[in-house]
């Protein structure tokens, strides 16, 4: 930090401002500075740091605008790494030169980095979907938000759950179910979740909740990998895996390898609310080829979920909400 400073005061004088600060790997430090007004324009320099062990380095030679530096810190506020950050920048400096708004100009940058899964094609028949991930994210809630969408879009629905080991989750659900006026199914295991699949033919989605699962319990994870293949069979089958934004990175980095047995399509990311820095799980799904399909950001059924767009990630990602 020291040599950051001295070196800030060489390029700008000593009347330099520091506007950011980033570590960087090995024990350094960037600085975003802002230089003095001169001849009414003002400019803003990024000043690297000697390398640990005096070595001199490199000092940084090019012009930061005091609107990308604003892009930089929101991006950092809302939990993206360093590394993606500075990944976004590139083009959006680029996109700056051509006249576009430096916001403007990262909300078409995170737009194409953040790409919403294609929406499956109807096909006419029953379709199951699957909500699955750790304790406490939020899967049930998630599933009564996706029948309130699926039933503005005047889809015929029908709820159905596998868990059956939490105290209360059928309650919960049965719950939901009067409330939206739709049929709720209880199935014990793959053999049962196919009969139910049979019995809901004429319904156009059957959206079935799980038993949360630690990422440790790998045994009850293949069962009901197995559980789900079973069903597959007997009609169009996609899985969600439900993720936290609000978790941090090894809970997710446990969720993403102990749920890849099976094969979620997508994620719904829930609580982004509760956190401001979604950035961080939204980096690690796009990181692991995760496409997010929902976003979620309250309790209120009717309100709190969003389909996945890039006007949303970048809202989510430069203003904090959706």
């Amino acid at each position: 930090m020291e040599d950051a400073l001295h070196r800030a005061r060489s390029v700008c004088g000593d009347d330099a401002v520091v506007l950011t600060q980033e570590n960087v790997a090995g024990g350094g430090v960037t600085l975003s500075i802002t230089a003095p007004p001169v001849a009414g324009v003002k400019i803003s320099k990024e000043v690297r740091p000697a390398a640990r062990g005096g070595n001199l380095g490199k000092t940084g030679g090019f012009v930061e605008s005091a609107d990308i530096v604003e892009v930089r810190q929101r991006l950092l506020t809302s939990g993206c790494s360093p590394q993606l950050v500075g990944r976004i920048l590139e083009p959006v400096k680029r996109l700056q030169s051509q006249g576009v708004h430096a916001i403007d100009a990262a909300a078409q940058v995170l737009g194409r980095l953040f790409k919403k899964p294609s929406s499956p094609k109807a096909s006419g028949s029953l379709r199951v979907l699957t909500v699955v991930g750790p304790t406490g994210v939020g899967k049930t809630t998630s599933l009564a938000k996706l029948a309130v969408l699926l039933l503005r879009s005047g889809r015929r629905i029908a709820f159905a759950t596998m868990d059956t080991y939490r105290v209360g989750a059928v309650d919960q659900l049965r719950a939901y179910a009067e409330a939206l006026h739709v049929p709720l199914f209880v199935a014990h295991g793959g053999d049962e979740l196919a009969t139910t699949i049979d019995t809901a033919a004429d319904f156009d989605v059957l959206l079935v909740d799980t038993a949360g699962r630690s990422p440790i319990d790998t045994e009850n994870l293949t069962l009901l990998a197995r559980d789900l293949e079973r069903a597959g069979k007997h009609a169009e089958l996609d899985t969600y895996l439900v993720l936290s934004a609000a978790s941090g990175a090894e809970a997710l980095g446990k969720a993403r390898s102990a749920y890849a047995v099976l094969s979620p399509r997508a994620a719904v990311l829930t609580k982004v609310d509760e956190t401001r820095q979604s950035g961080m799980a939204l980096e690690f799904l796009m990181r692991n080829g995760i496409e997010t399909a929902f976003l979620c950001d309250g309790q209120d059924v009717h309100q709190n979920i969003h389909r996945s767009s890039p006007s949303r990630f970048a809202d989510l990602l430069l203003t904090g909400k959706i």
